[in-house]
């Protein structure tokens, strides 16, 4: 999205104080699950440490790991196959529906199949495809994608769901949260007996072994899975691990923000191979997705954030993020790993992400990978900064207003003139309409220091 474009998505998100009650109540919520968190480590740091080190040190070797891993694929009867950008990914899908012939297709929540566009492309393929997450099933209701990567519905009040269900399911207005719910269970169970194929993500990739790590909270994916005869994973390349020993630190604080006691998922489970269906052998297609993920490995620094285990914990407490929502954002990853991952693609179009960041930090004092995001951003704004023509005229005005305050003596020459009207003119296209300009004092320090000790001679 143009930063023109996104500028106007979010002055229009920014005031809208119906928005900004529900996203600080969603904020309140986190803040409220997150308190007692450390409780449930001896050393919160050390095991924060260990976690970022086991997938840091996969990059290492990310090429031998990635072929161990569809080796062992294909040893427990899987298939593997090579997505390199959101296009391919999208095709290969269809193929294998349209070559199984599958008819009815049930899809999990996946954060790869958000950021390729699967739903919409499916959909215009005439593909008869249902979304079993209950917020991304919300979501789809209303033709929406999801705002929030953890919280798919938070940006939906019960009385609009209410509205919509009424509408589409023919049911009465005004239902509670619990009868949404019974409707919505309703509505999948049948599409889950009917189906004949599941997509899913997956949370990890074990290289050792060629398992796929599956974690939920609502028992969708498992109920999904289990009566397809066909099972697509959908997952990235940076989602690998390389050994399966590696879970027991992984898991665990992936899911450490969950609203449970124990801060883990209801169901963890570990895909070894196709299990049989319906008295049939089930048939796996996993395939890795890379889209722009190897590029970002190219960035010795911003590498870092394919470290990230999709928590949810940095968006929840960004206050950019609490302003403005996700859909602002126009990405399936917003908030400030959506904004780190940007400089994969155009650097142009990453410029206005990479300058939201106000560098409070306050994502890495939750992060459980102890990723620096806030210097990945920094990082950001350097590479734009050098590659981006278009900033060329907007980095001269600041380097010529750098010169004029290297020292003490060159600022007392320059406030008259930062103070004068064209100055001001020519730095509020870019300093906004709802900051205020800056204003130099008619005397210095040095000026008012020198007048008080009688030193003007």
């Amino acid at each position: 999205m143009e930063g023109t474009v996104f500028n106007q998505h979010v002055k229009q998100m920014a005031f809208d104080k119906e928005h900004q009650e529900r996203m600080m109540a969603r904020y309140e919520s986190f803040m409220a699950v997150a308190k007692d968190c450390a409780n449930h480590y001896a050393n919160m740091d050390l095991e924060k440490s260990r976690a970022f080190n086991i997938r840091n040190k996969a990059f290492k070797s990310y090429d031998k790991l990635l072929v161990d891993f569809e080796t062992n694929v294909i040893d427990n009867k899987g298939i593997v196959r090579w997505a390199c950008d959101d296009e391919e990914a999208k095709q290969m899908v269809y193929n294998i529906l349209n070559d199984e012939k599958a008819k009815n297709i049930v899809k999990t929540k996946s954060f790869v199949a958000e950021e390729i566009g699967l739903m919409p492309y499916l959909e215009m393929k005439k593909v008869n495809i249902t979304e079993t997450d209950t917020g991304d099933f919300i979501c789809y209701q209303f033709d929406e994608r999801p705002s929030d990567p953890k919280h798919s519905a938070a940006h939906k009040s019960q009385q609009e769901i209410a509205d919509v269900y009424s509408e589409k399911f023919g049911v009465k207005d005004n239902l509670n949260t619990k009868q949404l719910m019974t409707v919505t269970r309703k509505v999948l169970n049948e599409k889950y007996l009917k189906a004949d194929a599941a997509i899913t993500g997956a949370d990890f990739i074990i290289a050792d072994t060629g398992d796929i790590i599956l974690s939920e909270n609502d028992g969708n994916v498992l109920k999904s899975v289990a009566n397809a005869g066909i099972h697509i994973v959908l997952v990235g390349i940076d989602q690998l691990i390389p050994s399966i020993d590696d879970i027991n630190t992984i898991i665990p604080l992936s899911s450490i923000y969950e609203v449970t006691k124990i801060k883990s998922k209801s169901y963890c489970t570990i895909l070894s191979k196709p299990s049989k269906t319906k008295g049939k052998q089930q048939k796996l297609y996993v395939i890795l997705v890379d889209n722009f993920r190897s590029r970002i490995m190219e960035h010795e620094v911003q590498r870092q954030i394919l470290t990230c285990i999709n928590c949810g914990a940095c968006h929840s407490v960004c206050p950019v993020f609490n302003t403005i929502g996700g859909h602002v954002y126009d990405s399936a990853v917003p908030g400030p790993v959506g904004a780190v991952l940007a400089i994969a693609g155009n650097p142009e179009e990453a410029a206005h992400l990479a300058t939201l960041c106000g560098t409070c930090r306050q994502c890495e004092q939750y992060c459980p990978m102890n990723i620096k995001i806030s210097d990945l951003l920094l990082r950001n704004r350097v590479d734009i900064i050098k590659e981006d023509k278009s900033l060329l005229a907007e980095r001269g005005v600041y380097n010529f207003i750098r010169k004029k305050v290297e020292t003490r003596k060159d600022m007392d020459k320059s406030k008259d003139f930062f103070n004068r009207m064209d100055f001001k003119q020519l730095l509020k296209k870019n300093w906004g309409v709802h900051r205020e300009i800056p204003k130099f004092a008619e005397k210095s320090f040095s000026e008012m220091w020198r007048e008080i000790n009688n030193l003007n001679d």
